[in-house]
């Protein structure tokens, strides 16, 4: 059996991003109707054959509407809703995403009984996953550095290791909105990114080391998800890609698009999207 249709699908859905800042695609029904369209583009895919749609947000939709469709495919799809937690207004869609992954993770029958799985943020979809057979090791995700150490501040550099600690990141984002400390002293100084729309991790690997690592983004600091993920999983031994993933889709952060869905799933899309919302 194909190494990738053994593991679920995950997919992080926020329908509405409310008061989330730094995301530029916000009307409901656009962002329905694009999640809509990658959901449809993996219920399509037959690598994949047990899905989770975990969504975030108070937007209310038709279970039913979700489980007929997977059925059309002969696909396993759960449906879970969580809590959506007011610090993803104070730190970031970040910490929005990575708390749903933690909830996702406690309450999906699907996860709960995986060694592993793949991970894909809504709205977005990845024609290639070859390359992301864990193959022995404990995660595989794509890597990039951001060369910007060498620009900042001696102050910045010094603190820049606190934000790898709970504590550190909620003392400096605290400074910033209290005292008004300038951004050139608390600023992050990231030392890479992973990028975390799109990868397969081993569940008892996530649970022990990237569960919490949302807890210390802060946006408005620089300091990201990625940033995040980046530092937890610098001392492990974990793959990592050589080339971006190809993947299609909407940015929900910058609005942007990256390739096309063709005509079929496009209008597939569209009818679901029209019996879904409540």
């Amino acid at each position: 059996m194909n190494a990738a249709k053994e593991a679920p699908l995950l997919i992080t859905a926020a329908l509405d991003a409310g008061r989330t800042p730094q995301v530029v695609l916000s009307g409901i029904s656009e962002r329905v109707l694009k999640h809509m369209e990658g959901l449809v583009a993996w219920l399509r895919d037959p690598r994949v054959g047990r899905i989770v749609f975990a969504k975030n947000c108070g937007v209310k939709i038709s279970r039913e509407a979700l489980l007929r469709k997977a059925s059309d495919y002969g696909k396993d799809l759960e449906y879970i809703q969580v809590s959506n937690s007011m610090r993803t207004i104070t730190q970031g869609k970040g910490y929005g995403e990575g708390d749903l992954i933690r909830q996702a993770l406690e309450q999906s029958e699907i996860l709960r009984s995986s060694d592993d799985f793949i991970k894909v943020t809504g709205k977005l979809y990845s024609p290639r996953l070859v390359d992301f057979d864990v193959s022995g090791k404990l995660a595989v995700f794509y890597r990039g550095d951001v060369g910007q150490s060498s620009n900042a501040g001696w102050i910045r550099r010094k603190v820049a290791p606190a934000y790898r600690s709970e504590m550190g990141s909620r003392a400096l984002a605290f400074m910033r909105r209290r005292m008004r400390v300038p951004w050139g002293l608390v600023g992050a100084v990231p030392q890479g990114w992973i990028d975390t729309r799109f990868y397969r991790v081993r569940r008892e690997f996530y649970m022990d080391t990237l569960i919490r690592s949302h807890q210390r983004v802060h946006d408005a600091l620089g300091y990201t998800l990625e940033n995040a993920v980046f530092d937890d999983l610098n001392p492990h031994d974990v793959r990592l890609i050589q080339s971006p993933p190809v993947i299609l889709g909407t940015s929900g952060t910058l609005g942007t698009t990256a390739g096309r869905y063709d005509r079929e799933i496009q209008d597939e899309a569209e009818e679901l999207a029209g019996r879904l919302i409540l």
